[in-house]
């Protein structure tokens, strides 16, 4: 019964915050631009095409400074997690990996209005789900991030993984791979997060791929070392034709970083991961279901060919 109260007090308490006023953003107008040109790119009727007109749609009609909580980017890169916020935070709490840095990088930037974690209201749910992924690669691997000179994220969101690692000091090259439009809305976030000055561009190390050129990927993982690739909930969505092309590079990075649904459509993503890690003998893994989210995986593994040793 506490808890229940305990529990309603939360939301109430979040509700009331979240009623905060967001700061005005700049390149509003360079963001529709883009999204407009990212429509045309593919073929009528594809889906990441309809999502951009959808979310350019909404853009227009309700303006920028509150996208986070537009539809069709809170159903599905910003959603509220009301069943997972609590159970993530629990778990960060008791974790020896979770350290204050981490804790303190969890606090939310206020650019899109993002939603307020119940439990936490200083952070939101998303960001804290991030400082989960963060802490399971700590606790499964000797990662540490003071020492890395790569990132590889496939499917960035709308940057917020980005954000968590430079203000963790991170500031050696990032590499999104992601479709046009979600490009143009990480371009848009990052540079109104980390402004500069007028018609700033976002931070210098993060640079994108949009297309199919996956022997970029290793090329950089091969003169950057150590490097992490992070896929979660994007890899596992994914055709299987560019799951092949993106499985054929990931061997020569030092860490891994996978989350993923068990089904996808017709897919058996254990199945699939599974054998994903069977091809990679040379990772030390671990592969579990999550325990916050159940039919949920990880897929964490460090290279003990090119992972630095302690």
């Amino acid at each position: 019964m506490n808890d229940k109260l305990e529990l309603l007090v939360r939301r109430a308490a979040a509700k009331l915050i979240s009623d905060y006023t967001p700061p005005a953003l700049g390149c509003s107008e360079e963001l529709l631009e883009e999204l407009q040109a990212a429509t045309r790119l593919g073929p009528p009727g594809s889906e990441w095409a309809a999502f951009a007109a959808e979310i350019s749609n909404a853009l227009r009609a309700s303006g920028t400074d509150q996208f986070l909580r537009l539809p069709p980017i809170a159903k599905t890169l910003h959603s509220r997690q009301r069943s997972h916020t609590r159970r993530y935070l629990s778990y960060l709490l008791g974790s020896k990996r979770f350290s204050p840095t981490i804790h303190k990088a969890l606090t939310e930037s206020a650019v899109g209005k993002p939603l307020v974690n119940p439990h936490y209201p200083l952070s939101s749910p998303l960001l804290v789900q991030h400082g989960y992924h963060l802490t399971r690669l700590l606790e499964s691997t000797d990662f540490d991030l003071s020492r890395l000179r790569l990132v590889v994220e496939f499917g960035g969101g709308y940057g917020s993984f980005f954000r968590l690692l430079r203000n963790l000091g991170y500031r050696d090259r990032y590499l999104i791979c992601d479709l046009p439009v979600m490009c143009a809305l990480q371009r848009f976030y990052l540079r109104n997060v980390f402004p500069t000055d007028p018609g700033a561009q976002p931070p210098a190390n993060l640079q994108w791929l949009s297309g199919d050129d996956y022997g970029a990927l290793e090329r950089e993982a091969a003169q950057h070392n150590p490097s992490l690739f992070i896929a979660t909930w994007s890899l596992s969505e994914t055709p299987l034709a560019v799951r092949s092309q993106v499985a054929s590079v990931m061997g020569g990075f030092s860490y891994i970083l996978c989350a993923y649904q068990r089904t996808f459509g017709s897919y058996d993503n254990v199945e699939y991961f599974t054998s994903l890690q069977k091809t990679l003998p040379q990772f030390t893994w671990q592969h579990a279901e999550c325990p916050v989210y159940r039919n949920n995986f990880y897929l964490i593994g460090q290279n003990t060919a090119t992972a630095q040793v302690r």
